[in-house]
């Protein structure tokens, strides 16, 4: 094999060797260890830092020990399976994650609604043409994909729950070219006019969502995960509680996570034995060390794979196939920031939960979940795509935001510091989209930030570009590199980008097609220690 290199055998050989403690790389070792090929296996995670998770982080303010505050991922949709049935067999216990309330805020073009004024078009500050009036009964992404289905599939009626997306996405053509070849923006513009697309922006929160996407893969996913029918769900321990219990029915299996062991190198082997495996250079404490595996997975993000030593079977520059798989996807940067109030002052207002939006730089916030008592609560701002460049020239040479004394925070709050002018902007936009005068006693004690773009990251999410081939790029990545060992599974290469259901999806693709697993018994028990 081109690249191959040689080991003394000096070192064990683990049958699996897993990079990343996430919910891919936990999910797939403990449901190897618990098949009848991997009972008995010898499989270890290596993970750089000192918890398990990735990008689900849960943290407890200062002053809210009952809360759980997601920086991370912080939700699932109940037709994702895959995540449902994971919760249900782990015994995690479930509620309805809140949104578009009706009494919510909606801050748009310098007008002060709430969110129930959103589906009558006399009350928004846009002019939405009479043709596109319709939108405000259905959603006006889904009048947009309705209407480009239309072209595309030459009907004149097209009932989006039974289209299939494949075909689409397959053998699509707008006035002649491929769908995969056409921005979803540019797509979403064609079909209604500038106004509605500026509305429907505006009202999401988001920027990345109508801006990466080619429009073949694009609308099934906005649609799908941000329809009019969505119902979300939260973990009521946070979702790290779910990697948290991967984590012990893991080990529990058998299996080890090594923390603070950074994989440097991943590379092809010839083992003891004469067969062709993995070798991987991993660094602890300042120590490079080499271990050998019969099999490797890679549950990493396209950032993290592109710090692997770029050398070698896999990733040298001999591998441009290699290569052009992982750049495949684009990272959606992505950053989340919690602020703690001694008073609920939203709650004035008449919120108590969910989400309000804004097309000012903050975008949108969530009223975060923190009991029932009239204490103290939290604001959490989410916020990706365009406006980072905004947010990050206050991050450089700011101060952290100092918590208020007395209120020592938890060790994870602590360890993710939020940078004081940030955090003095964002307060200043939340107080002028509710239409609040400031008051001293509502100024934030705590805050807490997470930079999902930061590495080994490279972004909280990642999504299919225009020119890719998403249905092709899924299924080869998953093992790059034919008859090399070398696998790769995580939400960056899924149909469910920036889902936790994307990562599980790529998980048990590996397993079953590539391992010869069979399907996971969504009824099985735990007992037995996996």
């Amino acid at each position: 094999m081109v690249g191959q290199t040689h080991d003394t055998g000096m070192h064990p050989v683990l049958d699996v060797a897993i990079v990343g403690a996430g919910v891919s790389g936990l999910y797939s070792g403990w449901r190897w260890l618990r098949s009848p090929q991997g009972r008995g296996s010898r499989v270890t995670v290596f993970e750089m830092s000192d918890r398990v998770g990735g990008r689900l982080l849960s943290v407890a303010p200062p002053g809210l020990p009952q809360a759980r505050v997601e920086l991370g991922g912080m939700r699932y949709i109940s037709t994702q399976t895959a995540v449902a049935n994971l919760v249900a067999q782990l015994g995690l216990a479930t509620e309805p994650f809140m949104v578009a309330e009706p009494e919510n805020v909606a801050y748009l073009r310098g007008r002060h609604l709430r969110s129930a004024d959103l589906q009558w078009p006399e009350r928004v500050p846009y002019a939405i043409p009479e043709s596109d009036l319709a939108g405000f009964d259905i959603g006006f992404t889904a009048l947009a994909a309705t209407r480009y289905l239309s072209q595309v599939l030459h009907r004149d009626h097209v009932d989006l729950k039974t289209v299939d997306w494949d075909a689409v996405a397959r053998e699509g053509r707008l006035d002649g070219v491929p769908v995969r070849e056409l921005p979803m923006r540019y797509v979403y513009n064609r079909m209604v006019s500038h106004e509605v697309f500026q509305f429907a922006e505006d009202t999401s929160g988001y920027d990345s969502i109508f801006f990466t996407w080619n429009a073949a893969d694009g609308f099934p996913w906005n649609i799908g995960d941000y329809g009019a029918d969505v119902q979300y769900h939260r973990l009521v321990d946070g979702y790290e509680s779910l990697p948290k219990a991967l984590h012990r029915v893991y080990t529990a299996a058998g299996g080890e996570v090594r923390f603070g062991h950074t994989v440097r190198e991943v590379d092809a082997a010839t083992l003891p034995d004469g067969s062709i495996g993995v070798r991987l250079v991993v660094e602890h404490a300042g120590q490079l060390q080499t271990v050998l595996a019969r099999k490797a997975v890679l549950a990493m993000p396209r950032r993290a794979i592109e710090l692997l030593a770029q050398r070698g079977a896999l990733l040298g520059r001999e591998q441009p196939a290699v290569h052009a798989l992982v750049r495949s996807v684009t990272p959606i940067p992505l950053f989340k920031l919690a602020l703690c109030y001694r008073e609920r002052w939203w709650e004035t207002l008449g919120i108590r939960q969910g989400q309000s939006v804004t097309d000012l730089p903050i975008r949108q916030c969530y009223y975060w979940p923190v009991g029932e008592s009239n204490g103290p609560g939290v604001i959490l701002i989410y916020n990706d795509g365009l406006d980072l460049d905004y947010w990050a020239g206050l991050r450089q040479g700011s101060t952290p935001y100092a918590n208020e004394h007395g209120n020592d925070p938890a060790q994870e709050w602590a360890q993710h510091p939020a940078p004081a002018r940030m955090v003095a902007e964002a307060h200043r936009q939340l107080m002028l989209m509710h239409g609040l005068e400031d008051r001293p006693a509502w100024q934030p004690y705590a805050a807490a930030y997470r930079d999902w773009g930061d590495d080994p990251f490279g972004g909280g999410a990642n999504f299919w570009p225009v020119g890719v081939d998403s249905q092709a790029v899924s299924r080869a990545i998953v093992q790059p590199r034919p008859g090399l060992p070398v696998y790769v599974c995580g939400e960056a290469y899924s149909h469910a980008q920036g889902w936790v259901e994307g990562a599980l999806q790529t998980a048990e693709d590996m397993l079953q097609r590539c391992w010869g697993m069979a399907p996971p018994d969504a009824g099985s028990s735990l007992a037995d220690g996996g």
